[in-house]
């Protein structure tokens, strides 16, 4: 009896753990005030998130291109595989995933963290993924993209992007991150 009841309280226990780690997921929110995200004692650091964070409202979100060369280098660096380097190659790329749209006083979707250190610039935001197990829903995750600045310019680029065609096309503002 007492070996029954041992090997209930097991698989109820493994029963328990198993339904709590599909569930264990403290889903990513963004912050409240962007903006506050841009304070740093250091003037250099305050300007370089201002860069970033300017560039993403006018490029990434407002795809206007006519104003890549006031944010980044002509020689950029891209490290995404579905993009070139190349100022010039992000223009394009920009042009063929999204419309132009008005500037807005925020970034469109949820940011999490922008951090700066040295010449490097960190920006963590909610990216609402297609979840393979539960074909139709979606989850909540935490997209990362890093910067490296130079002379008041974005120089370079990375981001976890896997290479696929579905990215070749991408645009981050229809997939309602973090909505």
């Amino acid at each position: 009896m007492h070996v029954k009841l041992r090997y209930i309280g097991i698989c109820t226990a493994l029963a328990l753990a198993a339904s709590m780690t599909t569930q264990a997921q403290e889903p990513p929110v963004g912050v409240k005030d962007q903006k506050a995200l841009l304070k740093s004692s250091d003037p250099k650091l305050a300007a370089n998130k201002k860069l970033v964070f300017d560039m993403y409202r006018a490029i990434v979100n407002g795809g206007h291109t006519e104003m890549a060369d006031q944010y980044f280098t002509k020689e950029y660096i891209q490290h995404n595989p579905n993009v070139k380097s190349g100022r010039d190659e992000l223009v394009a790329y920009i042009r063929k995933t999204r419309p132009v749209r008005p500037l807005t006083d925020d970034i469109a979707f949820p940011v999490i963290a922008i951090m700066a250190e040295g010449d490097l610039v960190t920006v963590a935001t909610v990216a609402m993924i297609e979840d393979a197990e539960n074909p139709g829903q979606k989850y909540a995750n935490t997209h990362f993209d890093m910067y490296r600045i130079e002379n008041g310019k974005i120089a370079e680029h990375w981001d976890h992007v896997e290479r696929s065609k579905r990215s070749q096309s991408f645009d981050p503002n229809t997939t309602s991150r973090g909505k």
